[in-house]
């Protein structure tokens, strides 16, 4: 078996360090602030040196290079990773870092900088930056003009034990009393944008920005990124899997092997004592384990083993889920979202703005993923054949629109438009709360109501496309009138818009608050309940489910609401009615819209 391989820590002073790394195990000069203790490096500004074993006294530069048989890759380029544990003492400059191709193309440098943050510890009410509201370099001038940039900023909240990836193009700071432990690629390449005026302690002067340089890299808009962590056993949770490495985190609390790997793998300690191979490791231990070779460990902690990311050939699918106000596109892999970019739709700048920041997505997640299939959810009214949008209210000003030729050509994959209701209506049936039935039909209840009939796993879709818009049948013809649909229609009775007004002449707070009036909640029930009886009536489905905003209240009307329905319909149909709630709550729609076609 080849032995764990052990390196010296590497100090780095830094002006917003403090002391609180030698509360890790770090031993750190005294009234020096140390921002950042590097514990893996191969990089111009620091490489980390063996401490013991057959290796003694080599520095990791010299292991990549001559002994590529450790890492079971090639290693005919820079080693791929560095980690460092830091102590931002107070808080750190407002940062950008580049992308790969904008590393080689401004800076001559192989790696651009994905990191991500394992939250060590934290202040109680602690929150970290994690990219901006800024949709254009345009405006990003004009706040740096007008010293307005840090209100612009997002501010995430973070507690001990998160973890947050941070891909490239992504402004971000840590804050004041964090600790972390920084996995990232190989690069020390950092762009400020704002450095609260600091000086320089060697010179007395203000600390260098980079506007220009930050400016050229930072991503408009921002793009949320979301990972869902996966669960892969009792004791281990994976945090990210990218192109440049993987992070999981393994809880300690028995005797645990680790199977060999074709590539290197490295643990870090992060909680309580572990036992690697009779070698005893407290927090802030980090050790490299070979390729190919087998460990044991056992105690009571937590520990993150990363590494270079395995590459995978499996087929994947794209959603899309395009609404008036966010964009979502994920990686599908039939109930699981893999991974999704959001970011804000911005109708008033035109449909190819959106296409534009769609393709940067797909792009985005083609350099990872297998790609076969792109779907799009869009509100309507659209036409599915063609692939056109109409004239939808939600998006003013985009009249027959084509959303599918130019994504399709830019990728060269097959590529369906779709209602989003229909789509989330599909995500429903194949993946949901539907997956067992046969007829499904969705409804969601939010800021419209919208449906979508699903038959055999099949959309239904009618004559002209518009089947299962339950929102515009009339359930009150004197009811309110509607700016769009007919008066008295059930969107207009009892969608969340219609809640949030009669919210607003109750004078509650909340949709919530408005449903505990008996007369209101009695109200929306009869109206809610009507539509579905008419539903019940039309297409007899063996389940309806129920989605959308206005569900997060359903604690508060759903017993009620089952009780009037079945008042409502043909006495032979009560005991086998059967309406549910829907599983795939926000991801309906993007799962849907990856499985058109």
């Amino acid at each position: 078996m080849q032995e764990a391989i052990y390196f010296e820590p590497i100090v780095k002073e830094r002006i917003w360090g403090g002391q609180r790394l030698r509360e890790y195990g770090f031993s750190i000069p005294e009234d020096v602030p140390t921002g950042e203790v590097w514990t893996l490096a191969s990089h111009p500004n620091g490489t980390t040196r063996v401490e013991t074993g057959p290796f003694v006294d080599f520095d990791l530069e010299e292991l990549w290079s001559n002994h590529p048989e450790i890492f079971g890759m090639e290693t005919d380029s820079d080693f791929p990773l560095l980690l460092k544990w830091i102590d931002a003492s107070t808080d750190l400059s407002v940062q950008v870092h580049p992308n790969d191709a904008d590393a080689r193309r401004y800076e001559q440098q192989p790696y651009g900088k994905n990191e991500c943050w394992y939250i060590i510890d934290c202040p109680e009410d602690a929150s970290l930056i994690h990219g901006h509201s800024l949709s254009s370099p345009k405006e990003f001038d004009e706040a740096v003009r007008q010293g307005t940039l840090l209100q612009s900023l997002h501010h995430v909240p973070v507690s001990k034990g998160d973890f947050l990836y941070v891909p490239a193009g992504t402004v971000h700071a840590l804050t004041e009393g964090c600790v972390v432990l920084e996995i990232q690629q190989n690069s020390d390449t950092t762009y400020r944008l704002h450095d609260y005026d600091r000086l320089n302690p060697v010179t007395g002067t203000l600390r260098t920005l980079h506007i220009e340089q930050a400016r050229r890299v930072i991503r408009f808009p921002h793009y949320r990124y979301l990972e869902p962590s996966v669960t892969l056993s009792s004791s281990r949770r994976r945090l990210t899997r990218n192109p440049d490495f993987f992070v999981e985190e393994w809880t300690i609390r028995q005797t645990h092997a680790l199977d060999p790997s074709p590539s290197f793998r490295i643990i870090t300690v992060v909680e309580g004592t572990i036992e690697l191979d009779d070698v005893v490791l407290s927090v802030g231990a980090t050790a490299l384990l070979p390729a190919g070779s087998k460990h044991v460990v056992s105690g009571d902690g937590l520990m993150l083993v990363t590494g270079p990311a395995p590459k995978t050939t499996k087929p994947f699918r794209i959603g899309v889920d395009l609404g008036g106000t966010q964009t979502r596109v994920a990686v599908v892999d039939q109930e699981n979202v893999i991974k999704q970019l959001s970011f804000p739709t911005n109708p008033g700048a035109g449909p190819g703005q959106t296409i534009s920041h769609i393709e940067h997505a797909i792009r985005y997640f083609s350099e990872e993923f297998h790609l076969t299939n792109i779907g799009i959810a869009a509100p309507g009214p659209l036409d599915a054949r063609t692939g056109h949008l109409l004239s939808p209210p939600n998006l003013p000003g985009w009249d027959d629109v084509d959303l599918v030729t130019p994504i399709a050509s830019r990728f060269e994959l097959p590529t369906c438009l779709e209602n989003d209701a229909n789509a989330a209506a599909l995500g429903e049936a194949l993946f949901g709360a539907g997956k067992t039935s046969s007829s499904v039909y969705y409804v969601t209840v939010s800021t419209g109501i919208g449906g979508g009939y699903v038959h055999e796993k099949k959309l239904i879709r009618g004559a002209n496309g518009y089947a299962g818009e339950i929102g515009n049948t009339i359930i009150d013809s004197s009811g309110p009138v509607h700016p769009v649909l007919n008066t008295g229609s059930l969107e207009g009775l009892a969608s969340g818009t219609a809640l949030q007004s009669r919210a607003s002449e109750k004078e509650a707070s909340s949709v919530e608050m408005l449903l505990t009036l008996p007369s209101e909640r009695t109200r929306f029930i009869n109206h809610l309940a009507i539509g579905l009886a008419n539903i019940i009536h039309t297409v007899d489905p063996e389940v309806i489910i129920i989605g959308g905003g206005v569900t997060e209240s359903a604690d508060v009307f759903w017993e009620e609401l089952i009780c009037r329905v079945r008042e409502l319909v043909y006495s032979a149909l009560r005991p086998s009615i059967d309406i549910r709630l829907a599983t795939l709550k926000g991801h309906a729609g993007v799962i849907g819209a990856a499985y058109l076609g």
